[in-house]
């Protein structure tokens, strides 16, 4: 069955995309695939002589997996809400190749409207889907200010 994936990074801007993917994937007939990726960083331990407790990537990944749920249900659709969080390094590419292997329709996910520094600094992940990816995607922009 065709797929709609909606990615979110489980901020509230992310979350502006689930409302009009819901009544999109209802209209097509579309399962909706909510998709995060937890984002895998070099973690350097040590800090300028101070240590740094690790941080336990499994509890991470479950806390990320439960909060999915949790806004899987905020999605009012007619279908069922898969959900699916990955561990990755590269999150554009992790979403394109998920879209790819699931078959996706379309991937729906918002922007979070960052320039100039902000963007050099933190790059665009909507840019880079956009560039990469072979599956139609629907950018939900922020609103006006």
């Amino acid at each position: 069955m065709a797929c709609l994936v909606v990615t979110t990074d489980l901020s509230p801007e992310s979350q502006r995309a689930f409302a009009p993917a819901a009544a999109l994937a209802d209209r097509l007939g579309l399962e909706i695939v909510l998709f995060a990726v937890l984002e895998d960083m070099p973690f350097e331990p040590t800090a300028g002589g101070m240590v740094v407790p690790y941080p336990d990537r499994a509890q991470l990944h479950r806390d990320w997996e439960q909060k999915l749920r949790e806004l899987a249900g905020t999605l009012h659709c007619k279908r069922a809400v898969r959900t699916t969080c990955v561990d990755a390094m590269d999150v554009p590419r992790a979403i394109v190749e998920f879209a790819q292997q699931q078959n996706a329709a379309y991937v729906a996910m918002a922007t979070h409207g960052r320039a100039g520094l902000r963007r050099l600094l933190l790059g665009s992940v909507a840019e880079a889907v956009l560039r990469h990816s072979h599956v139609p995607l629907i950018l939900f922009p922020p609103p006006a200010a």
